[in-house]
């Protein structure tokens, strides 16, 4: 039971399911944003390539007046400052431009509290009203022409709240949920349409997937996991004076188990009607990874299941709750589709071999599940934090330069030498103290092996 003013924290772990996006709204550009770095996209830090340029030996003006190219700022500026993004599936070609995912400050992809809370209270409502009879809210649907992007104003009012401070949802709290910029890849985006192939570019369908160029995009791949909280205010609850008259508070949950109980409730009637969806297409293999996800849910009582972001596409958007009639109504009203087609027809696919996976599936997990996982990903971030920007950025340099191996870039000459050069101060001083310990972690720093090691360790021990 909520007591007045006690806040119930809940502490959970968030698991991406398939590929997810939540994106800046911005697209970046091949050569102005990022480069091609042995077939992997490398995003640039613009703003340090040009301070370490500016602080070196190089004049930065002479460098502006002839006109580089962003390549010619990565030369510059003697090592790369940015992060790679390795492909979902198969290597591919670098693509023109990409879909950006969003970022903090330091280059970490986050999904927005906004996000995670806007795709809680879609499933929220469209479960209540789907378990209530339509007369008690039919008044409330659009009956005239309008503005299509208002029609469902009326309805979400009278249920949740004209405004912010009266909204039912108020006391349930999201943060940002951030992940590692490893966590990120590249995924070639497609568009299905209609049992076809859509696109984008020649605004034509085609029968066969690879010849309908898609889109590429940022997005967080399967698999990573991190931390979420969620929180009830236990004031707002307790006290419903601040709420708007008539509206419907019980469409929130108190407490997680409730939550889980209607996201999983909902999760599966979506699936199901994307299982029938592809169906009707004969898409087999989305179908399948939609019916993995739903088997994965029916076997897993303890997570909570969710689709959120980019490419929920319209179902998500409005929640899924209208009837088949219903849906018929609004599509005459506000001439959504062609009458007589599937509606909706289109959805995003994520290309693993072929394009199969659905966007935006996600599992809130109870911590101590996922404690151990965790805490070892803390610990490998605290030492990746505790390591030489400038060594690692060197080592993955030297390694592509010489089209060797990262290990043998640590124990080589090159930098050594590489190292020798930097002036003398904080960061020569750190980064000696950081191949130290990995050379020490090889058993290489007392007795190295190789012509080229122990002409690395001579130029060390200066």
């Amino acid at each position: 039971m909520n007591m007045k003013g006690i806040n119930q924290t809940v502490k959970l772990g968030l698991e991406i399911l398939t590929p997810t996006q939540a994106g800046s709204g911005e697209e970046l550009l091949k050569d102005f944003d990022y480069i091609d770095r042995a077939g992997e996209v490398f995003i640039v830090d613009q703003a340090q390539s040009f301070n370490v340029v500016a602080s070196g030996n190089l004049a930065l003006d002479s460098l502006m007046v002839s006109g580089f190219k962003l390549n010619d700022l990565v030369k510059a500026a003697g090592q790369d400052f940015g992060y790679r993004i390795p492909w979902l599936s198969n290597k591919q070609k670098i693509p023109d431009k990409l879909r950006e995912q969003v970022k903090d400050a330091f280059n970490r992809p986050y999904l927005p509290g906004s996000a995670l809370k806007g795709a809680i209270r879609t499933a929220l409502i469209a479960e209540w009203l789907r378990a209530t009879p339509t007369a008690v809210y039919t008044h409330l649907l659009p009956k005239k022409k309008g503005s299509k992007n208002w029609a469902a104003q009326e309805l979400m009012q009278t249920l949740t709240g004209k405004d912010a401070k009266q909204d039912i949802f108020r006391p349930f709290k999201t943060t940002d949920v951030l992940f590692n910029s490893s966590d990120l890849c590249l995924a070639d985006i497609r568009w299905l349409n209609e049992n076809r192939w859509r696109s984008m570019v020649q605004k034509k369908s085609f029968d066969d997937w690879k010849v309908a160029d898609g889109i590429c995009a940022e997005v967080l791949k399967p698999g990573s996991i991190t931390l979420a909280t969620l929180q009830w205010d236990g004031f707002l609850l307790s006290d419903s004076c601040w709420q708007q008259k008539g509206t419907i508070a019980n469409i929130l949950p108190k407490d997680f188990a409730g939550l889980k109980e209607l996201l999983n409730k909902h999760a599966k009637y979506r699936l199901g009607k994307e299982i029938e969806f592809y169906q009707t297409q004969g898409k087999q293999q989305p179908k399948d990874e939609c019916q993995r996800i739903l088997t994965q849910l029916e076997k897993d009582p303890d997570a909570a299941y969710l689709q959120l972001s980019w490419g929920s596409g319209w179902r998500g958007m409005t929640g899924d709750w209208a009837s088949e009639d219903q849906i018929k109504s609004f599509r005459e009203l506000f001439g959504l589709g062609k009458l007589g087609r599937p509606f909706p027809k289109t959805r995003r696919l994520v290309v693993n071999g072929e394009p199969k996976l659905p966007l935006g599936w996600i599992r809130l997990l109870p911590y101590e599940t996922v404690a151990d996982r965790l805490e070892q990903q803390q610990v490998r971030q605290e030492v990746t934090a505790n390591q030489s920007q400038w060594v690692t950025q060197k080592i993955s340099q030297i390694a592509q330069q010489n089209r060797s191996s990262e290990k043998d870039a640590l124990r080589g000459k090159a930098l050594a030498e590489a190292w020798s050069t930097l002036p003398d101060g904080s960061e020569k001083t750190a980064a000696l103290a950081d191949i130290k310990k990995r050379w020490q972690a090889e058993n290489w720093w007392d007795e190295p092996n190789g012509k080229s090691a122990k002409q690395a360790k001579a130029i060390y021990d200066q």
